[in-house]
């Protein structure tokens, strides 16, 4: 959806306008999903819950949207805050589990090379889906702060500019964040090979 047909579906969309909020929610479904998946540690339930409840906010809240910033940034942000307040209930807390890197990489079948898991052929998927496994662990386990910038960046594509403004960070801050975040799993997959 190109910028000028996205602005006029959002207009219908804050109208009330059903098939408007429609495409907007097939639009943004699977980022938001992805996002939100990643800042709960993949937790896919949690995650589908979640999703379901942006996007009823979202409807909600139609009104309050402002077209000064753009409309994925304020639903980001609208994400983010879900996500944070989930990440911060007592009930996700309890229902949490998570592997760490190190029995994630002896749960691998035989020693894993990075050459290996790059190799482009079919045999290799499952090593590729290992690394994969492994890669979407070590950004779980991102602190915080890194972890929003970098999934914001790095997995969905934002711009550091409009990092800043779903985070409400200075973009300098964001960059530094997003360099560290590359610097910590550099470390902690680096260690696996």
């Amino acid at each position: 959806m190109n910028a000028e047909a996205q602005e006029e579906v959002v207009r219908l969309f804050q109208q009330g306008n059903a098939p408007a909020f429609e495409l907007l929610f097939e639009h943004y479904r699977l980022p938001i999903f992805n996002f939100v998946y990643r800042m709960l540690n993949g937790d896919r339930e949690a995650a589908e819950d979640l999703l379901s409840e942006i996007f009823m906010k979202l409807h909600d809240a139609r009104e309050f949207y402002e077209p000064k910033a753009k409309f994925s940034t304020w639903l980001f942000t609208i994400a983010r805050n879900h996500c944070l307040n989930r990440i911060k209930s007592r009930i996700y807390r309890q229902g949490l589990h998570t592997i760490s890197l190190e029995a994630l990489a002896q749960n691998t079948n035989g020693p894993a090379t990075p050459d290996r898991l790059m190799a482009p052929s079919v045999a290799d998927d499952s090593r590729r889906a290992d690394m994969r496994e492994l890669l979407d662990q070590a950004i779980a386990g991102l602190p915080d702060e890194y972890k929003e910038v970098f999934v914001l960046h790095a997995v969905e594509g934002f711009p550091h500019e409009e990092v800043a403004q779903i985070l409400k960070m200075n973009p300098a801050t964001v960059r530094t964040n997003y360099h560290r975040a590359r610097q910590w799993l550099r470390e902690k997959i680096g260690k696996q090979f």
